[in-house]
């Protein structure tokens, strides 16, 4: 087996970690804002610190990391971390009070934000470089990247250095960051870390919790009464789409109008979002909704080629109809929710105009 694959070592790693410069961004903006104060322009953000993190952040937060580098196959997700400890996924809303806390330090004193990148598989690090090195491509600047080295070791590694442009004083900043990473170690997070972390988020007091899923080009809310029952909607979407991938059936067979991604954990919802209740797969229609992949739960079921239904015409058909019933209850019961909560918000809005 080549190195590419073989990750049966410690030299593997199923996170890639980037660091980014919070105070590098902040000293950055700051002399941008000089050297446009010094031609004569006045107009500043009243919070430029602020502002600073949340424009590094920006690029980080639109890239689709699944299409940069496939050798590194599928990304479960991208999350934020911050030296508090808050995880957020990169589509989430960044409250404006955790960047202000972290820009509170002097800008040498800033800790940096932690991108975590969750791969389905360990990857060696010479894969891990490479994604890192078309990344920095994508973004047209370096990245410092996190991950364990052919040695089994963590440690920071600058990809895309050409991309400085021979900045002598750049160059010395993304050496410095490198080292300033070895201080780092309890933000170096492992997968589950982060997973926990952030579903520390999604939680409610009273055991509630949440996930998001996107289909019709729109995200969707979804509440399941615990944690358990959430993470097994979101493993049995996981699935879902691996045995789509393997070519058990199109996407339009069961619906799609567009390549489904997994459901993800999702913290609780604010403001005018409508969370939809749903019963688990576990739960649901006697337990069919597992049983279409020959198991009972995510650990019992199989992978396509391992089953019945790889190899037998009427196992297929019957996989496929105890799938498409749990997918056809999900999509309805979120349409409907949905539909009707709408139309209890205009309904609302026309009370208020007679008013």
């Amino acid at each position: 087996m080549s190195a590419e694959t073989n990750c049966d070592t410690s030299a593997c790693d199923d996170v890639i970690r980037i660091r980014i410069d919070a105070a590098m961004a902040v000293q950055d903006f700051n002399d941008l804002l000089a050297a446009q104060a010094a031609e004569g322009e006045t107009c500043a953000p009243a919070n430029p610190a602020n502002r600073a993190v949340f424009r590094e952040l920006a690029p980080f937060r639109l890239v689709e990391y699944s299409y940069v580098d496939d050798a590194v196959g599928t990304i479960d997700g991208a999350y934020l971390g911050f030296p508090d400890g808050s995880i957020y996924a990169v589509a989430d809303e960044v409250p404006e009070a955790e960047v202000d806390s972290l820009v509170a330090s002097d800008v040498a004193d800033m800790a940096p934000v932690y991108l975590y990148l969750l791969l389905a598989e360990p990857r060696p690090s010479m894969t891990i470089g490479r994604f890192l090195d078309a990344l920095a491509q994508h973004l047209g600047k370096p990245v410092v990247g996190v991950y364990r080295d052919a040695h089994g070791g963590m440690g920071a590694h600058v990809h895309g250095v050409d991309l400085a442009n021979g900045d002598a004083t750049r160059r010395a900043r993304l050496d410095g960051a490198v080292v300033a990473s070895v201080l780092e170690a309890n933000r170096h997070l492992s997968r589950q870390r982060v997973l926990d972390r952030y579903a520390a988020r999604s939680e409610s007091p009273d055991g509630r919790a949440w996930a998001q899923l996107s289909y019709n080009y729109a995200p969707h809310v979804i509440e399941f009464a615990s944690a358990a029952d959430r993470n097994d909607f979101v493993d049995w979407t996981h699935t879902l789409c691996e045995w789509i991938y393997a070519r058990w059936c199109s996407w339009e067979e069961l619906g799609f109008s567009e390549i489904l991604r997994p459901a993800e954990v999702a913290p609780a919802p604010k403001g005018e979002i409508q969370a939809v209740k749903l019963l688990p797969p576990a739960k649901s229609q006697g337990g069919r909704p597992w049983r279409a992949f020959g198991g009972t739960s995510a650990a019992t079921a199989k992978h396509f080629v391992e089953s019945e239904a790889a190899a037998d015409e009427q196992a297929m058909s019957s996989s496929l109809a105890m799938a498409r019933e749990y997918w056809t209850y999900c999509i309805q019961t979120i349409d409907s929710a949905e539909f009707m909560a709408r139309k209890t918000a205009e309904a609302q809005a026309r009370r208020q105009i007679k008013v």
